[in-house]
């Protein structure tokens, strides 16, 4: 049976090309006792994890078309239980959850943004949406992700 990854990711902070080269021990300077300038005590600082996102987009392609409840609890086994109380909710930053999702004449879909009715997407990493009829996983149109062209004119 094929190991199933996990969907999130450190990112790396630091990148290859601001690495010093170089041997540590030839700055160091040996004859001064340093231990002694050290603080006893110091607090520990909590931060929050900031983890890469962007393997849940790919991971999304691979369900269109299928019950989101089914989605949903493939994606809650796939995250790391650490990460899990912080990141159970990132799958809505690419699927708009049903209960936002609205219709109108023409076949566009739209989301809600602010407790207002905006044309999906409505950021650039949205791509799906869950059909409130059916509760299956859809991709977003592509006629909508063409943008018209803002002239000087329009104003």
């Amino acid at each position: 049976m094929k190991e199933e990854k996990w969907l999130l990711r450190k990112s790396s902070g630091s990148k290859s090309k601001y690495k010093v080269k170089g041997d540590y021990a030839d700055g160091k300077v040996s004859d001064l006792n340093l231990l002694d300038e050290l603080p006893i005590r110091e607090s520990v600082k909590t931060s929050h994890s900031f983890l890469d996102t962007s393997l849940v987009k790919k991971w999304l392609n691979n369900y269109i078309d299928q019950d989101f409840d089914f989605v949903y609890a493939e994606f809650i086994k796939r995250i790391q239980p650490k990460y899990l109380d912080e990141y159970k909710e990132c799958i809505f930053w690419y699927a708009e959850p049903k209960a936002n999702v609205s219709f109108d004449e023409e076949g566009n879909v739209y989301g809600k943004f602010m407790g207002k009715a905006v044309k999906l997407p409505n950021s650039i990493s949205s791509k799906f949406y869950v059909d409130p009829a059916t509760n299956l996983l859809k991709k977003i149109p592509d006629h909508q992700f063409k943008r018209e062209k803002i002239t000087y004119k329009d104003y």
